[in-house]
């Protein structure tokens, strides 16, 4: 997935998926502190919206303002590895798809990571990035301390000793507590990871995976709308001197590029274009899903070349509640919606304890509703949020949803927690627009 280049207003005029369109008076790429706190200065000034902009990759409108966007893009790189702890500290513009190598090359590795790699550090932990794996928490839970600028223009430490109640509302802050400048995370004793996929009956999948799913280190189920059969991913940890396993670059190229991108995209556009064709297409790539075998360098593994652009809704249910979900987000889809071509994703990841977290204080499974970005409306992702909502779903804060801050104050216990530092650390409302005033009712 190919982050988005340095833009100015002329030419930064939707996010990654399009499903958004930008309406920023400025863009600005400040690349050191003390221009952060400038532009917030401004803003404050001449009382216009700030909301800073990673990758673009959130799908709902989190970054969207008429005011001043504020991409962190020339604020990169790694600050220090602790060698006494592994805790690493990363300039908050700094992508993913850097941090893997960096960590690397200190003998360290992410603990976690999503299948996509183009966000920023900030942006990432900010919208709730989370990856997989049942006792694997997201990105948020391996923050260890903040650098951030307050809409004061005090530039603050936060952690959980110092400015306690700031760091755990800014961990996973939806850009709204102040301007992430480093972020200082956990990491891990370098690793390999084995990676394996198997087509097997969808009931089947289903029917196992709260079982499976905790006898694999990380493992998810992707379900291609009316086919029979699911394909499971399955991903285990070895250490950092196992042997190494790809197919050759011809094959590697034919699969995840030739295959994967552009047969797809050919494939989404004939769907789209005949819905009467796309159960036939939708059973033919379920077919042919399954990947091959890799052993390689974490980083490396854990994500995969996205470049077929999709919409996107994501809603995390206690786990447990996970078969009789499916079942009724399945019939639905049975239903009205056998023309959808993108599969279902399910992942699991352990409970944690970050205020605005989607696993907060609960063992989590996460159903994702993807549409090819061409398909009109949403009303797929809309349908499948109506059938989960008898249990408590919490969308993801990056991806497509249609809940207000009623809702959220019923299924967050923390949500007013922090709403409170949010109005303490910014009481005029200078890193807020109108979606997160709707979702925090301000």
């Amino acid at each position: 997935m190919t982050p988005l280049p340095l833009a100015d207003k002329r030419t930064l005029t939707s996010n990654w998926s399009g499903s958004v369109d930008f309406s920023a008076a400025d863009v600005e790429h400040p690349g050191t502190e003390s221009a952060v706190i400038h532009h917030i200065a401004r803003a404050t000034a001449h009382g216009h919206s700030l909301r800073p902009i990673g990758a673009g990759h959130s799908f709902s409108p989190l970054c969207e303002t008429d005011g001043t966007l504020l991409t962190l893009d020339n604020h990169r790189g790694l600050v220090k590895v602790d060698r006494a702890t592994g805790d690493a500290t990363f300039r908050a513009g700094t992508r993913l798809m850097e941090i893997g190598p960096a960590l690397a090359r200190h003998g360290r590795g992410m603990i976690n990571m999503g299948d996509v790699d183009a966000q920023s550090i900030a942006g990432a932990i900010s919208t709730g990035t989370h990856g997989m794996g049942h006792q694997m928490q997201g990105l948020a839970a391996t923050v260890t301390g903040l650098r951030i600028a307050l809409a004061s223009g005090d530039v603050v430490w936060a952690d959980k000793d110092t400015n306690p109640r700031l760091f755990e509302a800014a961990r996973l802050s939806l850009g709204v507590i102040g301007i992430i400048l480093e972020v200082r995370m956990a990491t891990a004793p370098a690793f390999r990871l084995e990676s394996r996929d198997e087509n097997l009956p969808v009931d089947d999948a289903v029917a196992g995976f709260l079982q499976s799913s905790t006898e694999a280190d990380h493992q998810e189920i992707f379900w291609f709308p009316g086919s029979t059969r699911a394909t499971l991913h399955t991903m285990h940890r070895r250490e950092a001197g196992a042997r190494r396993s790809r197919p050759n670059r011809v094959s590697s190229f034919v699969s995840r590029e030739l295959l994967a991108n552009g047969v797809w995209e050919i494939m989404c556009r004939a769907g789209t274009r005949s819905p009467r064709v796309a159960p036939a297409l939708a059973d033919v790539a379920s077919r042919f899903f399954p990947g091959a075998a890799v052993t390689d360098d974490s980083h490396t593994v854990f994500t995969a070349p996205r470049r077929v652009r999709f919409h996107e809704a994501e809603y995390a249910i206690a786990a447990e509640a996970f078969p009789e979900a499916f079942g009724k987000v399945r019939a639905r889809i049975h239903r009205e919606f056998r023309d959808v071509l993108f599969p279902l994703e399910i992942r699991r990841a352990a409970a944690d304890d970050v205020w605005m977290s989607t696993c907060y204080d609960r063992d989590t499974i996460y159903i994702a509703a993807h549409t090819y970005h061409r398909r009109d409306g949403y009303a797929f992702q809309q349908a499948v949020q109506e059938e989960l909502m008898e249990f408590d779903p919490r969308p993801h804060w990056g991806k497509m949803h249609w809940l207000d801050a009623d809702y959220f104050a019923r299924v967050y216990p923390r949500f007013d927690d922090f709403r409170t530092v949010r109005a303490e650390v910014d009481p005029k409302g200078i890193f807020l627009n109108d979606h997160t005033r709707t979702v925090l009712d301000v």
